[in-house]
């Protein structure tokens, strides 16, 4: 195997994006991605390769950090599925082999677009905007899908529900299915878009990336995600605090004329706001109708987590253990977990895996904030790359932590394979 078929198995995995949860074999209540199918096989092969043909590997603190984890998810899981059916053990521990194929896509993407590899001085650009150029235009897919979705087809209910979706009409869902998950995404990839489009020199490549984040902005405004508002905001609030304070007073004011002149959008501010008085100041009752849901959602899952403290209720049981309590609904899509990842990390692994799950998230928060420090105050070896897009990683999974808080995207796997590749091509 060759690095030009690396490369191929590499960027068909990425393009499984673009189908997003349209290509969906129901299992369960739970649900097969094509991205399920394709990157295991891959990965498998890969590993193959690497260990019985090449018989060397570089392995990252960040994958040695996802191991562990890795392994304490596979404890509560024996401990906690003993009991379910046979089917049941099966698809929860299909997802122990999701996490470690993501966490081994990201040795794959170090591998081949790592900065510290260095080509020859005939070759340009260096190896980070290789996998971005590439990666832009999977995104750029993604979107105009969703615009055509949303222009053309904004209320696909009697498709959507079938699958065990809510309906979420009116709003930008592209192949994705889900306005949350389309605003998480972009909440993590604009800042770090934005990164790029700063350390680039004037070209036509700069002003196409610059159409690119326009439409990504518009795209999570009409997404009417609270938590996609929340998340993108503070992510950018992050970035442009320590990259370019002015642009946030203009932000500022471009965003409130948007609200002020889209009725839903005021709505759904609106709601948002309320329900951050009554739970952070308990000064209003205005809590809408999902919030109020997500939030009993919340209360159930901390009391489900009493009752097994350490190691959880065991990991990716979370559909058939809660719905036994009465929290969930097996047979819907968003029962997968709580309507937040760390909590449903917590209750299915317990402290001892939060605390290892948020060690490996934390390091690469940790490692980004260091590479961008080092390069800004000179103390940094490699100058292959500028801060900016240091930064823009690290405004991007600030943006993503705050995201799964409200929505089990840190979980996702569309949303993860992206994380954990730039990661580890950055990681210095």
């Amino acid at each position: 195997m060759d690095m030009s078929l690396i490369k191929i198995g590499f960027w068909i995995s990425l393009l499984c994006l673009i189908p997003g949860l349209l290509i969906r074999i129901p299992v369960g209540g739970a649900g097969i991605l094509l991205l399920d199918v394709i990157l295991p096989i891959f990965i498998g092969i890969w590993w193959i390769y690497r260990l019985i043909i090449k018989r060397t590997i570089d392995l990252n603190t960040h994958f040695l950090l996802g191991m562990v984890f890795l392994l304490v998810a596979t404890g509560s899981w024996i401990y906690g599925a003993w009991d379910l059916a046979v089917k049941e053990k099966i698809i929860s521990a299909s997802y122990l082999i999701r996490f470690f194929s993501l966490i081994s896509f990201g040795l794959i993407a170090r591998e081949l677009y790592s900065t510290k590899q260095i080509l020859p001085p005939s070759q340009s650009p260096i190896h980070h905007l290789l996998f971005l150029n590439k990666l832009y235009w999977i995104l750029f897919i993604i979107i105009l899908i969703g615009y055509l979705q949303f222009y053309l087809f904004p209320d696909i209910s009697d498709f959507s529900t079938v699958g065990g979706f809510d309906p979420h009409i009116g709003r930008f869902l592209g192949t994705w299915m889900d306005p949350n998950f389309v605003a998480g995404l972009l909440g993590f990839w604009i800042p770090i878009m934005i990164g790029d489009w700063y350390s680039r020199n004037k070209s036509c490549r700069k002003r196409m990336l610059a159409v690119l984040i326009l439409l990504c902005l518009y795209a999570v405004f009409l997404t009417f995600s609270r938590s996609g508002y929340l998340a993108a905001g503070f992510g950018l609030v992050i970035f442009f605090f320590l990259r370019d304070p002015k642009v946030i007073l203009i932000g500022t004011v471009i965003v409130m004329l948007g609200i002020t002149l889209n009725p839903r959008a005021q709505k759904r501010v609106g709601e948002l706001g309320g329900t951050l008085a009554n739970v952070l100041l308990q000064e209003t009752d205005e809590i809408d109708p999902t919030a109020s849901l997500r939030i009993i959602s919340w209360g159930r899952t901390l009391t489900l987590w009493e009752k097994h403290p350490i190691f959880g209720i065991g990991y990716n049981t979370f559909r058939y253990k809660a719905a036994e309590e009465g929290i969930v609904e097996e047979e819907y899509f968003s029962s997968g977990g709580s309507d937040s990842s760390l909590l449903t990390v917590l209750v299915t692994t317990g402290t001892v895996g939060l605390f290892f799950f948020c060690l490996w998230y934390g390091w690469m928060i940790v490692k980004s904030w260091m590479a961008f420090w080092r390069i800004r105050t000179g103390c940094s070896k490699n100058q292959l790359i500028g801060e900016s897009i240091h930064l823009g990683l690290f405004s991007g999974l600030c943006s993503i932590l705050v995201h799964s808080l409200f929505v089990n995207s840190l979980l996702f796997p569309l949303i993860l394979l992206g994380i954990v590749s730039l990661f580890s091509i950055l990681e210095e």
